[in-house]
């Protein structure tokens, strides 16, 4: 492996635009150092992209220009340079600051953990021409939900199936308990594929900075460039309302593992969509109002999807060495789901789910820590507020089939001390919140499946 400190390391990076081939149905997204290297990365939407002139076509376009500036975030992370030209497109200054801070606060946890302070490198400029104002395109009246194969988006698609509302499930680069679900749901199913260029694995490899980026609103502007291909005319994601509360603060800013699925994040991309792509295409999350508790209840009224989800994000790694259990069993995702759906499954049912019970098993016990605030800080992951963990740990701890578990009776002495009154906390995480930014036919669909 050669010395990647002694590189030199390039001053620019480029955004140089896309190519389509609309009979392929596939996009190229370009991006360039300077002095090199180039990137070209595609995206294959399975189907022929909207004909020049169309009506579609105009709203495709301001969508697939969204999609190649988050994109640039996989290849721009890599060094990391002080400036940032734009070869290919040509953002407006309200663009460029959308960017600029999803940049910023999207590598936060890149930045902790690669010791960056993310804020002092990235900046997107000033100017541009303003750019025309989004278009209304005849978009069909479906909503695509957004599946990772874990129980929130599951939760989602049975809410529009109970109210019967035209949908089909969407999803980047599916792996096979996506699959699974979408399969077990029954409904129409929308693949697109997404090829990083091969050039950026191999600078990792060489020790290039790698790390998180905000990979929800990176697929999520591909189903919005989706929208125009495939037909819909609402892209539905599943994040809840605990996605808000941060890991850490750095240099006084919120670091957030989950900053793209934040309320925040679902509001000024849903503006960004209305001012510049679509003002009739929708971007929200169905769950916003919920907490995690209140998801697992939900997921716990059908049994349908038990032998195909998974809320392991290893189970969706990029390039596995081999191939992934559907539970691990080893990580804060696993833990944080088992003790959700503990409050809401019979033990046995759980424990088939899971293949073990994670409470009875003691070399769990500081992953759960943290999880509960009781060690270190959040876990990098996708999990609830510690609140929520510390009361479901305790309302177990009430329960004949859950209170004798081995890390029930370890950690709910320590947890008293801290909560005092954890019903009153789990009570208050089963009511939804008013807080949200749901159109009102989609509002009605969730009351009514509550």
């Amino acid at each position: 492996m050669s010395d990647f400190s002694r590189t030199p390391k390039p001053r620019r990076f480029d955004f140089a635009g896309f190519e389509t081939r609309d009979e392929a149905g596939e996009v190229d997204l370009l991006y360039a150092y300077e002095g090199g290297p180039d990137f070209r990365e595609t995206i294959a939407f399975n189907a022929p992209l909207p004909a020049i002139g169309s009506a579609l076509r105009p709203g495709f376009e301001a969508a697939l220009e969204a999609l190649s500036l988050v994109a640039g975030v996989s290849y721009y992370k890599a060094f990391l340079p002080p400036e940032i030209g734009f070869a290919g497109v040509n953002p407006d200054e309200g663009q460029r600051r959308f960017f600029e801070n999803l940049y910023i606060d999207g590598l936060g946890e890149f930045g902790v953990r690669n010791n960056v302070r993310i804020a002092g490198h990235v900046n997107f400029g000033t100017g541009g021409a303003v750019q025309p104002q989004a278009v209304h395109a005849p978009l069909a009246r479906r909503s695509a939900v957004l599946i990772g194969g874990g129980k929130d988006s599951l939760v989602s698609l049975e809410i529009l199936k109970a109210a019967k509302e035209p949908m089909a499930l969407f999803a980047v680069n599916p792996k096979k308990p996506i699959l699974d679900c979408a399969q077990a749901s029954g409904l129409p199913f929308i693949r697109v594929e997404r090829h990083l260029d091969e050039k950026l694995f191999a600078l990792n490899e060489q020790g290039a900075l790698n790390g998180h980026v905000p990979i929800t609103a990176i697929v999520s502007f591909i189903a919005l460039a989706s929208a125009f291909v495939h037909g819909f005319d609402a892209v539905i994601l599943s994040n809840e309302r605990s996605a808000d509360q941060g890991n850490l603060s750095r240099d006084g800013r919120e670091i957030n593992h989950q900053f793209s699925k934040t309320s925040g994040m679902e509001v000024a991309l849903s503006d960004y969509v209305a001012r510049y792509i679509d003002n009739q295409l929708s971007y929200f999350s169905l769950l916003r109002p919920l907490s995690e508790a209140h998801i697992a209840s939900l997921m716990a009224r059908t049994s349908l999807y038990d032998g195909a989800f998974t809320s392991c994000n290893r189970a969706f790694q990029l390039r596995p060495k081999e191939e992934p259990k559907r539970w691990c069993r080893e990580c804060p995702k696993c833990r944080f789901t088992f003790l959700m759906l503990a409050n809401h499954m019979p033990r046995a049912r759980l424990e088939t789910i899971f293949g073990g019970n994670l409470l009875e098993d003691e070399s769990q016990l500081a992953g759960y820590e943290e999880l509960m605030g009781l060690s270190g800080h959040k876990p990098w992951e996708c999990v609830g507020e510690l609140a929520e963990s510390g009361a479901a740990l305790l309302m177990l701890a009430d329960k004949p089939e859950w209170k004798d578990a081995k890390l029930v009776r370890q950690l709910a002495v320590r947890l008293l001390a801290l909560m005092p009154d954890p019903k009153q906390i789990w009570a208050e995480l089963m009511v939804p919140s008013p807080q949200h930014y749901l159109p009102k036919r989609y509002e009605e669909m969730l009351n009514g499946f509550l």
